[in-house]
Order: C-alpha cells, then sequence, then structure tokens
C-alpha cells in the first residue's frame, strides 16, 4: 500500500494531481480517501462528487477540522490523505444521531465487522453523539478490535457545530466509520501525551455529561481559584488549556480533559465526558516533555511503515504553537506518508478499554508488509534550554510531591473512611460552620445532607446545650485541641437525640484554629434506658399503696381517652372497658365470656383472621377495624393490638386499644362524594358544550371501570378510574364552538386547535394533591396517545402511556363510534368491531382489546342501560 497527500484547490488542479500519482479510475489499487479542512457543507458535498466521479468506486471519510496534519507539517487547507491499497479492502457507514449510541455500535458491529477486519475509523459530529458511550459499547462488543479517529473540529478553537461525510454524502449529526478488512495489513496503535499530573487527587462530587459542578463537595470555579490563584478566575479559557485535568483509568492510562468554557450556572464544561466520582488532577505540559514521550514511542514503532494516520487534539496546537507542532511532526523523518487532522477528541483503543482522549497525539502505523522494528539509531535527541531544565525539574518536584502527597492522602482518607463507618462524622470550620458531614449524621438526625452543609452547628442544639458549646467546648478545645463528652442534639422531628461525642481542633502552623474534626456515637438507646431505670427506682420506692393509686390513676386515664380490651389466648373477652362498650354498642355481661367471633359477620370474620396473622408473625398489629353494630351501624376504630406477654416470654393474652374514628372517615367519604358530583358535572358541562349527552361520560366511567377490572386493577384502582375517566375530555371547554361543533371535517389547522384540548384539559386539572384530580389530569392529557406511537400531545407509545389513559382512549373510542355524535351516525356493531379489532397494537393496547373484545356482550350492556 502507499499513502499520497494532496491539498485540494480546485477539480482541475486535483486531476492533474491524481495522474501525476497514477491514481486513476480501473487500476489494481483501491482507494480510501480521507478528506480534511476547513469545510462548509456546499464544499464538502461539491468535493465528495468530484471524487466519486473521478475515482468511482472510492470510499470517502471527511470531517470538518482547521488544521491538518499534512507529511511533516500543519496546514489549515482542504486536505486529502489517498490510502492506496492493494491487499486490503474498505467499507464505509454513516449513522445518524436519532439512534442511541449503543445502538450505533450494534450496527457498526453487525453490519461492518468481519474476521477480516483490522481496523476501524471514526469520525464524530461534536454535539450529536457521546463518544464515550459509543467506544464503551464498541469494545464490549468487540474488545480486540482497534479503533481510531476523531470528533470533527470547528473553524477554531471552541466547540462549534461541525461536518462529517462519507461517500455517500455530507451530515450534520451522528457519525461516519470505515472499516478495513485484509489478510495481510499490519497495524500499530499508540499515543504520546506529555502532560505530568500535579497537587492533589480530587473526587468529581457533582457533573452531568461533559459539565463539572463540584470537586470535592466545592463549586468547581473555587477550586480553580483556590489552587490556581484569583488571577486563573479572569481567564480561564486560557488557564483550562494550560492546567487540564487528566483522569487515570484501572491501568494507569492518562485521559487528559480540556476546559471548553464556563458555564451560566456556574458549571464549567470540558472537551468530555468527566463522571461523578471520577479522581482527576491538575496537569502541567511543555514542549520537552511531549517530545520526551515521543522519543519513547518513536524508538518502538516499525521503520517500515506504509502509512500513518494521526489524529491529534486542537489543544496541543493551543498550547504549543503550529511552530511546536511543526518540531514534533518532524520526529517521522523517515517518511513523508502522515495524514489526518486535529480533533476535539481523539480516540484511542487501549488493552482494555476504548477511550475519548483531550490533548493526546494518536496514531496508527500502517503497511501491508511485515513490520521492521529495527532500533532507529537518529532518533530525536532534546537540546534542554535553561528554562526549559528548571520547568522540567519544577515539573519532577511537582510529580514526586505529588505522588507523597497521594500517599499521605491515601491514608487521611483511610483514616476519615474508617472514621465514617463507625460513628457520626462532622467536619466544621472556625466559625463553626458545617462543611461536611456523612451519611450516619443524616440518618439519625433526619436531616439531609444539603439542610447540613452551610449551616451553623448551634442551630442544632437545643438553647442549653449551645451556651454549654460556646462557654466550655470551644474554649477547651481552643486550649487543649480535644475535648470529649456527652451531648443533646436536635432531630429534624424536634426530639432529642444523645450522642457520645470527641472533638479534634486542627491548627495551622500559627496554633490558629483552623476547622473542628467531631466524631459521635449514638447513645440514645442507652440514655433512655437510664431514664427508664431512674423513673423504675422511684416506683420501686413508692409503698404499695402508692402504687396502687398510680396505676388505678393511669387506668382512668386509658379508660377516659381510650377504647380497651382483652382476650385470652383462644379469642375470649375477659375485659372491655366503657368506652368499648359504648361505641360497640354491648352490656358488659353481653360480651364477657363469649368468644370474639361469635359478633363478626363474615367479611369481619377474614379481617380478624388477617389481624390474627399479623398478631402471630409480629406479636403486634397497627391499622384501622371497621365492625357494624347490632343496629346496623358501621363505625371504624384506629387500632392497636399486641400480645401480652410473661417473664419467660410467653403469650399471656391480647389486649387492643383504638381511637374511634368514625366521624373522620364518614367527613371523607362526604368530601370524595361531593368530588364525584362535581367531576360528573364538570364532565356534564363539557360534553354539553359539545353537544353531546351526558350519558356519553356515564357509558365511558362504566365502560373503563370494567375493563380495569379485567385487567386486574384493584378495587381501589376501579374506583379511581370510574370517577377520574369522566374528566377525558375536560379541555374541550377551551376549545371554540365553530372548531368544536363543526358538522363537517375539520382542516388540518382546525384539528391542531382539536388536540390542545388533551394540554388544556391535563393543565387545569394538574397541580393538585388530591389522587382523583391528579389522575383525571393524568387521563385527559393521555387518552389521545397510541399504544405504537403517533398519537398526541406527546407521541407517547407503549407502557409510556399512563394504564388509566389507555383504557379511557379505548372505551372513549367505542362510545363514540357505537352512538350517534353531531358528525356522523352510530356504525353497526360489526363494523365497531372491525375497527377496533384492526387498530389492535396500533392505537390500542393488545391485550386490552382482547379483554375487551371477549367481554363485548358486557359492554353493550352498559352501553343499552345508558343508551341516548
Amino acid at each position: 500500500m502507499r499513502l499520497v497527500n494532496i491539498i485540494f484547490k480546485d477539480k482541475k488542479q486535483l486531476q492533474v494531481a491524481l495522474e501525476s500519482h497514477q491514481i486513476h479510475s480501473g487500476a489494481k489499487e483501491k482507494y480510501f480517501i480521507q478528506v480534511f479542512g476547513p469545510l462548509g457543507r456546499e464544499m464538502s458535498e461539491y468535493l465528495i462528487d468530484v471524487l466519486n466521479e473521478l475515482l468511482p468506486g472510492c470510499e470517502i471519510l471527511l470531517a470538518s477540522s482547521c488544521h491538518q496534519a499534512f507529511e511533516f507539517k500543519v496546514l489549515s487547507e482542504i486536505c486529502l490523505g489517498i490510502s492506496c491499497f492493494c491487499h486490503s479492502d474498505v467499507k464505509t457507514a454513516y449513522f445518524p444521531a436519532e439512534l442511541e449510541e449503543t445502538q450505533m455500535a450494534t450496527a457498526v458491529i453487525s453490519e461492518l465487522i468481519t474476521k477480516r477486519t483490522k481496523l476501524l475509523i471514526v469520525f464524530i459530529e461534536y454535539f450529536s453523539v457521546s463518544g464515550e458511550v459509543f467506544l464503551n459499547e464498541i469494545f464490549r462488543l468487540a474488545p480486540n478490535l482497534v479503533v481510531c479517529g476523531g470528533k470533527a473540529a470547528g473553524s477554531n478553537i471552541k466547540a462549534t457545530r461541525t461536518l462529517i461525510g462519507n461517500t455517500q454524502g455530507v451530515y450534520v449529526d451522528g457519525l461516519v466509520c470505515a472499516v478495513i478488512d485484509s489478510d495481510v495489513l499490519n497495524i500499530q496503535n499508540s499515543y504520546i501525551f506529555g502532560w505530568r499530573p500535579i497537587g492533589l487527587r480530587f473526587e468529581v462530587t457533582k457533573s452531568f455529561q461533559n459539565v463539572v459542578y463540584e470537586i470535592n463537595h466545592t463549586p468547581i470555579k473555587e477550586i480553580y481559584g483556590h489552587y490556581l490563584g484569583e488571577n486563573a478566575l479572569d481567564d480561564l479559557g486560557k488557564t483550562g488549556w494550560n492546567f487540564p485535568f487528566v483522569l487515570e483509568d484501572s491501568e494507569g492510562n492518562l485521559i487528559g480533559r480540556v476546559l471548553d468554557k464556563v458555564q451560566d450556572d456556574g458549571g464549567i464544561s470540558f472537551l468530555g465526558i468527566i463522571p461523578e466520582g471520577a479522581s482527576v488532577k491538575f496537569s502541567f505540559g511543555f514542549l520537552e516533555n511531549v517530545k520526551k514521550d515521543l522519543m519513547f514511542e518513536d524508538a518502538h514503532r516499525p521503520k517500515n511503515s506504509q502509512a500513518i494516520y494521526m489524529y491529534s487534539s486542537v489543544g496541543r496546537i493551543s498550547f504549543l504553537g503550529l511552530e511546536g507542532i511543526n518540531e514534533l511532526l518532524n520526529a517521522f523523518t523517515d517518511t513523508d506518508c502522515v495524514c489526518g487532522f486535529f480533533t476535539f477528541g481523539e480516540i484511542y483503543h487501549f488493552a482494555k478499554s476504548n477511550a475519548m482522549m483531550n490533548l493526546a497525539n494518536t496514531r496508527v502505523i500502517l503497511s501491508e508488509e511485515p513490520f521492521d522494528f529495527k532500533t532507529n539509531q537518529e532518533n530525536m535527541q532534546i537540546q534542554w534550554s535553561e528554562e526549559s531544565t528548571i520547568l522540567n525539574t519544577i515539573t519532577h518536584l511537582s510529580e514526586v510531591t505529588s505522588r507523597e502527597l497521594d500517599v499521605a492522602s491515601g491514608s487521611l482518607k483511610s483514616y476519615k473512611d474508617l472514621i465514617t463507618e463507625a460513628m457520626q462524622y462532622i467536619e466544621i470550620n472556625k466559625d463553626l460552620k458545617i462543611t461536611d458531614v456523612n451519611d450516619r449524621i443524616c440518618e439519625v438526625s433526619g436531616y439531609p445532607r444539603e439542610q447540613h452543609i452551610g449551616k451553623n452547628v448551634l442551630e442544632f442544639l437545643n438553647a442549653e446545650m449551645g451556651h454549654y458549646t460556646l462557654n466550655e467546648i470551644v474554649p477547651t478545645l481552643q486550649r487543649n485541641g480535644i475535648w470529649s463528652g456527652k451531648m443533646s442534639h436536635i432531630r429534624a422531628d424536634g426530639s432529642l437525640y444523645y450522642t457520645n461525642t470527641f472533638v479534634k481542633a486542627v491548627f495551622d502552623n500559627k496554633r490558629q484554629i483552623l476547622s473542628y474534626i467531631v466524631g459521635e456515637i449514638d447513645r440514645t438507646d442507652e440514655e433512655m434506658r437510664q431514664r427508664r431505670l431512674e423513673n423504675d427506682v422511684k416506683l420501686l420506692q413508692y409503698s404499695d399503696e402508692e402504687k396502687q393509686y398510680l396505676l388505678s390513676q393511669y387506668e382512668n386515664f386509658i379508660d377516659g381517652s381510650q377504647i380497651l380490651f382483652r382476650l385470652d389466648l383462644q379469642r375470649n373477652f375477659i375485659y372491655t372497658n366503657p368506652a368499648f362498650l359504648e361505641v360497640f354498642g354491648f352490656e358488659s355481661h353481653e360480651v364477657l365470656g363469649r368468644n370474639l367471633y361469635e359478633f363478626l359477620d363474615d367479611t369481619q370474620k377474614q379481617q380478624f383472621l388477617n389481624i390474627g396473622k399479623a398478631l402471630n408473625e409480629k406479636g403486634i398489629y397497627k391499622g384501622v377495624i371497621s365492625w357494624s353494630r347490632n343496629d346496623g351501624e358501621r363505625f371504624y376504630v384506629n387500632a392497636l393490638g399486641m400480645y401480652i406477654y410473661d417473664l419467660a416470654g410467653k403469650p399471656l393474652e391480647i389486649m387492643a386499644a383504638g381511637t374511634d374514628i368514625t366521624k373522620i372517615v364518614q367527613s371523607q367519604k362526604e368530601i370524595e362524594s361531593v368530588q364525584k358530583d362535581i367531576i360528573f358535572t364538570m364532565g356534564t358541562i363539557c360534553e354539553g358544550k359539545s353537544r353531546e349527552t351526558g350519558n356519553h361520560i356515564k357509558r365511558v366511567a362504566e365502560y373503563s371501570q370494567l375493563l380495569a377490572k379485567l385487567y386486574g386493577c384493584t378495587s381501589q384502582e376501579q374506583e379511581l378510574i370510574y370517577i377520574a375517566s369522566p374528566m377525558h375530555d375536560i379541555g374541550k371547554i377551551g376549545i371554540p364552538d365553530s372548531i368544536l361543533n363543526k358538522p363537517g371535517k375539520l382542516t388540518p389547522e382546525e384539528f391542531e386547535v382539536m388536540k390542545t384540548h388533551t394540554t388544556l384539559g391535563a393543565e387545569m386539572l394538574k397541580g393538585s394533591n388530591r389522587i382523583i384530580l391528579e389522575t383525571a389530569s393524568q387521563i385527559a392529557r393521555s387518552h389521545h396517545e397510541w399504544w405504537g406511537g403517533g398519537g398526541y400531545p406527546d407521541n407517547l407509545s407503549g407502557e409510556e402511556i399512563p394504564l388509566f389513559g389507555r383504557i379511557t382512549a379505548l372505551v372513549d373510542v367505542f362510545d363514540a363510534i357505537s352512538n350517534d355524535r353531531v358528525y356522523k351516525k352510530a356504525w353497526p356493531l360489526c363494523d365497531v368491531i372491525t375497527y377496533i379489532q384492526d387498530l389492535k397494537g396500533k392505537q390500542f393496547q393488545p391485550e386490552l382489546v382482547d379483554l375487551f373484545l371477549g367481554h363485548i356482550d358486557d359492554f353493550l350492556v352498559i352501553s343499552h342501560h345508558y343508551k341516548d
């Protein structure tokens, strides 16, 4: 094979250049052409047409870029790198951004990759595809496949909209790729970085895709200001290129992330994803270090390369300058077969992962002959200037210091992890404001982390403990640096919890307090036991007469405020208090000695059997029980039942207590009844506006409830859809009468207005904390969605559509076509059934259609009962 580089100016010049290199149609060679440069869409399409005309059957891959690698130098013109293969085949393809990245990767592997594939080249439109997700999936599916290429670049260093293309056309989204299949092709890939990690290791604690918001729980702009100086904040664009972040993967490979721009929301975007939890460092690079890395890589490359594809970062131009880049390209002194471009993200294949790089120079060396790895005796020698020597020394010092800091930080982190795992942990600054807490504190206190951070620690103490902290604990810490003792704190619910607390002050070299580290062990249970013990000791000190008097007061209090009864283990009544007898409508002699189940109907028996099961499993029951008195009146009790045990843990009897909540339940039912009436009335008003009969909403309610029952919904869900479904068309109140009651077919514009009744209805009903109105809002919005997609207003499909919307959609259509409407007559039943059957799996969920048609007679009974 051979690689020919041509600068494109016009068609005539290109023809002459092709002829001079003996590249022509009908040759035995197969041509793969990579096109790079400042390409607009019109020029890109023209160039692809010209190449297809001059070299029919060639394969083309195109990416817009601001700088190109052309032999030994960097150019800004349009460059063509023409690979002429004798024993290899090339295929190209385009995958649009409408596919998910994992789908793209699957398509690439299934449609393009064969056992003969040696190399996959990918050019990505910068904004539309997550290169990391795509590359991860490619590696999962084909871990040994070598991948290279990069993200297309704009006309300047900043991220702008880019173009990609292949033999078939030009595209503004997605990705294009080429695969090279061969039995003889040899390839070697390598990369050169040159930047060195410096300073502390940080954890990314808040990010989304390529935007980072917090590092070590601190806003990222504050991190830049603290570690690089306040002046760095004034020109973050430049600082970000000079001191980019580096991530280190599990294999120790360094991956750069260059700052793109500062977002309005305080985040900073990078040219590549930085996931939450990632470990990053600042880094620093200069030309001599890059040369050093290049010398190492160059010593291990084959010396008989027939082509080199180079995909390098635009950041290297910004940092090293064109002169520095050209100096590096001169490292390839024994070959002029280099082509490539400067990318917004370089694709690289490691042994155990694929990666989207920044600031790297990636290259793939190709040859259809066996590689020759003879040692290169003319390796580039680095001439270190005095300035470079100083910088290199400082960088080395920083690297060594960073490694030692990492070890020390790792040890400190291990100690902190041990503490945070074993106890409640708080960090407080010198002003007593909380800067960090662990999960244990949040669990015990009931306050989430965000309600701790930035608050004064005194806000979580009562007045007495706050006074003690300021006047005793803080002075002790200032003198001795450490304090330990017992403390009480206020939970989010207002209750107190108690701790054994240990506080350590952190001093600077002038013995000024910088912060406090607090470790706490929850001793609330111990405190409560101690207080109960103290109360028990006091009780033991009472005489028998005093004890009896206290117990009688306790009993009188309970009898006066609670329903109370006791059963033996066979469920026979052994005690009932007056409140029980009054509420249940019994006399004492009618109950005592008799079995509980003698007073229960079948429904109540099942209820108490379930209660008995709960008692046997847990020893306690909490819940609402309903009971019908002898006079037929039903009442409700919020009850607590539990076993009473002897000292050996053996159950002796069952005690139950409760509060009569009948009035509360009845009030709630009255409210729900009023809500139902209002909903039906509103639905009727709406139907009247559209000249429908009130029976339409009654039929829809009945149909919906029946279909929900057939589908397996609970009785509560059936009742809910029965109440909410009549509101499905409430939004039609906002539709003009001229459209709503038009006897003929609606125009496209009128239909668009009609479609808004779904969103109007949803907006009218949303925002309530009442489940009925919230469900009605959901139905109003979704009852015109289609199971197979294509409905409105949200183009949902399948189970994305709420179940109640799917049910209402089917029964609403059934009622509409089986009854007269203002614009049509009722259809015959056979046509109705055929119509619904035809829309199975398209507009309607197949299971619902089967249930509906399988029980059509039941629905017809409802239809006849509420006939207009």
